[in-house]
């Protein structure tokens, strides 16, 4: 399975309860909202990521991931959507 860094924009003018609704979905979809890392100093530990970015693993590719996630949101929160997906072989945090 492959790393995917999902970054996902509700347009207009989204409520906290929809934002809600997303993370919930990201994370029933395998997403989490952060990520497991190694600080400068070499010590492990967790980081958030930005607003609406997910981290996980998937078998699916880019364009099927990204459009099983676009139907989703668009079922069950909101039609006008952006959704960035990326194939994430390595990163680093500082």
């Amino acid at each position: 399975m492959a790393a995917y860094t999902i970054r996902v924009e509700l347009k207009g003018d989204p409520s906290y309860a929809e934002y809600e609704m997303l993370h919930a979905l990201m994370t029933a979809e395998g997403f989490a909202q952060t990520v497991r890392g190694v600080t400068p100093s070499g010590a492990n530990s967790t980081f958030d990521l930005p607003h609406a970015t997910y981290y996980g693993n998937s078998s699916h590719n880019v364009n099927d991931l990204r459009d099983s996630v676009c139907a989703k949101i668009r079922a069950q929160i909101q039609q006008k959507i952006v959704v960035f997906v990326a194939k994430t072989e390595t990163w680093a945090i500082g």
